[in-house]
Parts: structure tokens; C-alpha cells; sequence
């Protein structure tokens, strides 16, 4: 009999087998690989929109007290913080006037920036000496951002601020912070 060359049929079964096995497993590999790499996009992106908001919130409480040439003038409490420890008035010398300027008519030419936490969201106002009233500017998106927990503490010569948020879309991504901010001109 002659001898022809080629593959039993034996043998291309058991090579398209091992071959789709190998297959299967690098496309579920791939794509928990996608998986990992979005949740992990997803995770710094809401870590970095978090530290951003802040970032304007911890230059402010750096600041407060501050008057210019003359700290003697202090009208007011340079810092303070509500019952709840979710609301935080910050009075400083913004524009270099020698005081602390507060303007009820026009709330922008004040130095008293005040953040809140309400409604799952921070938000920042200029001009407010308490925590209530409107027009109040959200620093986070509230489509994208939903933040838990908001706390402030006044420490012995610092203020801890502890924030808490996740995405809406994808609740397991989360992200808390707490950060330790040294004001240089109250303690």
C-alpha cells in the first residue's frame, strides 16, 4: 500500500481542539484585561477629580487669617466649622485691603469662601458667612461623582478634611482621602 503524507482525522480533531482551548482562554483573558484596565482608568480619573476639587478647598484654609500688614484686625473668626462637621467659613485678606472685606450686595468682592456638604455633593461660595441660601457652585459633576461622606475636624494646629466618593455609573469604584491641612496663619 502506498504511503500517503497528511494528518489522520484523529489528529486535526485534537489539533482544532487544543487550538480553540487556547483561543477561548486568550479572548478571556483579553477581555479581563479590558475589564481591569477600565476599572483601573475609571479609579484614577475619580481619585484626580477629587484631589483637583480639593485642591482650591486646602489653598483656602492655608490662607485663612491672613491680613495683610496688620493681623490685629480681625473682625471675625478666621475658621469655622459647623456642628455637623460638614460646612467650613474661611475669612482671609484675598486682594492685599488690609481687612476683611464682607459685602452682602456684592457677595464676589468679599474675602469669606465657604464649602459645604449637601446633597452628595461639595459645593464652594464666596461671599456666604454661614452655610445656608443658594448659588451655590458644585465642584464635582453630580452625573459622574457621588460623594458619601464629607467630614471636617479641627485639630490641635490643623483642619482634616475626610472625603468619601464613588462613580455613579460604577459603584465599585470608589476612592476616600483624608488630608491633613497645616493653616499658616492661625496656630
Amino acid at each position: 500500500m502506498l504511503k500517503t503524507s497528511g494528518y489522520s482525522l484523529l489528529e486535526l480533531l485534537i489539533s482544532m481542539i487544543l487550538s480553540s482551548l487556547i483561543f477561548m482562554s486568550m479572548a478571556s483573558f483579553y477581555i479581563q484585561l479590558q475589564t481591569r484596565i477600565i476599572q483601573n482608568y475609571q479609579k484614577t480619573r475619580l481619585q484626580q477629580a477629587i484631589e483637583f476639587g480639593l485642591a482650591g478647598m486646602k489653598k483656602d484654609i492655608k490662607r485663612a487669617g491672613f491680613i495683610a500688614n496688620d493681623p490685629n484686625k480681625m473682625t471675625a473668626k478666621a475658621i469655622k466649622i459647623d456642628a455637623q462637621r460638614k460646612c467650613i467659613v474661611l475669612r482671609y485678606d484675598s486682594e492685599i485691603r488690609n481687612s476683611w472685606v464682607w459685602n452682602k450686595f456684592n457677595p464676589t468682592e468679599s474675602d469669606v469662601f465657604t464649602y459645604r456638604y449637601k446633597e452628595n455633593n461639595i459645593a464652594y461660595r464666596t461671599g456666604s458667612i454661614d452655610c445656608f441660601g443658594g448659588k451655590w457652585e458644585k465642584l464635582y459633576d453630580s452625573n459622574e461623582i457621588k460623594v458619601t461622606d464629607f467630614t471636617i475636624k479641627q485639630l490641635p494646629d490643623a483642619i482634616s478634611l475626610s472625603v468619601t466618593a464613588e462613580l455613579r455609573k460604577n459603584k465599585k469604584i470608589n476612592y476616600q482621602t483624608t488630608e491633613i491641612i497645616k493653616n499658616e496663619n492661625q496656630f
